[in-house]
């Protein structure tokens, strides 16, 4: 996982395995190659680099790569690409927007889907799931000698079944409601949330705007079994350092994942 999140300027997680970024707040080389776009929400340091990238694919000859938009942007997103290219004068961009509802799934690539659920911000957003797809065998058959297995397939009877193992979630902006709402977030693999707020002042307008307070997650730790918790989208009014300390000191004493903070200054 690569990238960086500060909240207002950008965010911008990037999983090159997957050729995979989730959000496009800002152009980045890095963002270039990646096929898969998934933009949670329409606000502009989620969005904002977008074009350039659709731009520099079409610039370095490389396929178009698909754009995962909530339903209701869909055409504005549209709007968004093919406003830019003519603004250069050149050929429309190849990116695909594909709409996006709560609730339905993607494959991303053999055995790698991507499912997207409604988060609590204060404006449409989806967060998504990246699961891990595989087939084994049916438990009752363990032990089943190879030449029955071999007959029962041959008959048309199911002799595997379907294995879905969420591996990382990223919620965008959100609230804490999203908890209540989407269970298995406490036990996938690496969760990406963000931790917006630090002041006790600041919980209320947390709850206003549809953002995690510091205090949320605190509350949440000790209900947390993530191998990984990475937190991004800290507001401005706080300095990396100190805010750094806080959200630790905060967390340390409960939290059972390994915590990554993924919040940078641009410039």
């Amino acid at each position: 996982m690569a990238g960086g999140s500060r909240a207002g300027e950008a965010s911008l997680i990037l999983l090159p395995q997957l050729r995979l970024a989730l959000d496009a707040g800002r152009p980045a080389r890095a963002l270039v190659p990646l096929q898969h776009v998934v933009v949670s929400h329409g606000h502009m340091d989620h969005v904002i680099g977008l074009p350039a990238w659709a731009s520099q694919r079409q610039l370095n000859g490389m396929p178009g790569g698909t754009v995962y938009v909530p339903s209701s942007l869909a055409d504005l997103v549209r709007e968004l690409l093919a406003t830019c290219a003519r603004l250069e004068g050149g050929k429309p961009y190849g990116a695909e927007v594909m709409p996006i509802s709560a609730g339905q799934s993607v494959a991303l690539r053999s055995g790698f889907d991507m499912r997207f659920f409604a988060t609590s911000h204060w404006v449409e957003t989806l967060g998504c799931c990246v699961e891990w797809v595989r087939r084994r065998l049916r438990p009752e058959l363990a032990g089943t000698a190879a030449d029955e297995l071999r007959r029962r397939h041959e008959e048309g009877h199911a002799i595997t079944e379907e294995v879905r193992t969420p591996l990382l979630a990223y919620l965008a902006d959100t609230g804490p409601e999203v908890f209540a709402d989407q269970p298995f977030l406490a036990e996938v693999e690496v969760l990406v949330v963000e931790c917006t707020f630090l002041r006790p002042s600041d919980r209320e307008r947390a709850r206003r705007f549809g953002h995690m307070h510091l205090d949320d997650l605190a509350e949440l730790a000790p209900k947390l079994h993530n191998r990984h918790l990475v937190l991004t989208h800290l507001s401005r009014r706080h300095r990396l350092g100190p805010g750094a300390r806080a959200i630790r000191k905060a967390l340390a004493a409960a939290l059972s994942p390994e915590l990554h903070l993924l919040n940078v200054e641009w410039e």
